[in-house]
């Protein structure tokens, strides 16, 4: 029997915005390579893949979870997941500061990178406690904890972790 047709917040987190990110995370990587080089445009570039970054994030977090049938996870691994990403949109704005030099970096990093790293934690209990947790919150695990080094990494460059 052939599948429904998924929603469009489904089609949207599944199809849209992963592919979104990966062109932010590329524009951001052409910034940087041209801030290593001093070139022009580099904080533009930046700007621009760290803003649509951070907005497709914050996107992620504001999307229905989808429970696929059978699964039975606890209530509360959709909060995580939303506050994953809530978190990880904050730690990406945070390191947008820091790289154009505006007030309140270190700020926007220590709450972002806090906030990742309960609610990873809280994630990490959640599915060793039950499997089916981790079908609702691996890709926010796997991308919230990638957000949290570059989150963590950008703290130690501010010198808040010194």
């Amino acid at each position: 029997m052939p599948e429904p047709p998924a929603s469009f917040a489904e089609f949207l987190q599944r199809k849209i915005l992963p592919n979104v990110q990966r062109i932010a995370l590329l524009i951001t990587v052409v910034g940087l390579a041209f801030r290593a080089l001093h070139y022009a445009g580099a904080s533009e570039l930046l700007m621009i893949g760290l803003s649509t970054l951070a907005i497709t994030v914050f996107f992620m977090a504001l999307i229905p979870v989808h429970i696929p049938a059978g699964c039975n996870p606890d209530w509360y691994a959709t909060i995580i997941f939303k506050i994953i990403y809530i978190g990880s949109a904050v730690g990406v704005t945070g390191t947008l500061f820091h790289f154009l030099k505006l007030q309140g970096a270190e700020n926007i990093l220590l709450i972002g990178c806090a906030s990742i790293g309960a609610a990873l934690i809280a994630a990490a209990i959640l599915v060793v406690k039950t499997k089916d947790n981790w079908i609702v919150l691996k890709d926010a695990i796997i991308r919230g904890g990638g957000l949290f080094l570059l989150s963590v990494y950008m703290m130690w460059q501010t010198s808040i972790l010194l």
